[in-house]
């Protein structure tokens, strides 16, 4: 038998969708996965099983047959597919990792007592507080963000930077889908994964994510949010041992610094003497090795 979940169980965000196609074929939407038509039932199930692993935590989902039946479903980690209660009919029951098929029209079955509606839909669904609308009409949750990025946190936390990094990836491309690049929760979104890119190993991916975040603010006029941001790229930089990854970084610290400059365009022009100092210091390196 599947598990049957009840509405209060799943939070409503991230909910995704499934249809399948006369062929057999399955288009998967939903927030922190690229639209796709999957080839299979299994493999539809198995993507978002992997963004469930992700946020470390069974998702909601509505698959949609051909015939029209709509099933309400909860996809685990593991990839064990579940059943919303009080959502569609309940036919023939899913098995792990497989979609439900449609079964004959069974008569309802009243339940003991009236069970809340589950909040499904193709699309992010709202908390209960208003959430701003993207460019395309659909609600956003913050809350759901903030939840992403304490997710982040616990992953790094753990060591588990792959995981990290993948979730990191997925917040910031929805948060900039559906809120726009420059929004303050897309930004900030998009901080949160420049600091686990920077955890990660990767401090010229970090730089390069800071500098656009930062320049970002700038253009909003947020000069206080932009020379945060700036100021925490800068030391990031400051700290790479490396000369080439070091020098590689300050050419995106450089033009960063040129638009925010810092007060009296100080940091602008610590950022050119360390850069100066970086090539130098490089070349240095070159000569030794070609006279040794």
């Amino acid at each position: 038998m599947p598990t049957t979940y009840q509405p209060d169980e799943v939070p409503a965000w991230p909910a995704y969708a499934f249809v399948v196609r006369g062929s057999g074929q399955v288009a998967v939407s939903g927030p922190l996965l690229p639209a796709c038509e999957h080839p299979s039932r299994t493999s539809a199930v198995d993507a978002v099983a992997a963004a469930a692993a992700g946020l470390g935590r069974p998702v909601r989902a509505e698959a949609t047959e051909p015939d029209g039946t709509v099933w309400h479903l909860v996809i685990s980690p593991d990839g064990a597919v579940g059943e919303l209660s009080g959502g569609a009919p309940r036919g023939r029951a899913p098995k792990k990792r497989n979609a439900p098929t449609p079964a004959p029209a069974p008569a309802p079955a009243p339940d003991p007592e009236p069970e809340p509606d589950p909040v499904v839909a193709a699309a992010p669904s709202a908390t209960p507080s208003p959430a701003p609308a993207s460019p395309g009409g659909l609600p956003v949750a913050s809350d759901a963000l903030t939840e992403g990025v304490s997710q982040l946190e616990t992953h790094a936390a753990a060591g588990r930077m792959d995981q990290a990094t993948a979730l990191a990836a997925q917040l910031d491309q929805h948060a900039a889908d559906s809120l726009g690049l420059s929004h303050p929760d897309a930004l900030r979104t998009r901080e949160a994964r420049a600091r686990i890119t920077a955890l990660a190993g990767d401090p010229v991916g970090a730089v390069r994510l800071y500098r656009d975040i930062a320049e970002r603010w700038h253009y909003q006029g947020a000069d206080d949010q932009a020379e945060a941001v700036a100021s925490r790229a800068h030391a990031l930089w400051l700290e790479i041992p490396d000369l080439e990854t070091a020098i590689a970084a300050g050419v995106a610290m450089v033009r960063m610094r040129n638009q925010i400059p810092g007060e009296n365009g100080t940091a602008f022009a610590a950022t050119l003497q360390h850069q100066t100092w970086l090539e130098a210091a490089r070349n240095a390196t070159v000569r030794s090795a070609a006279a040794g």
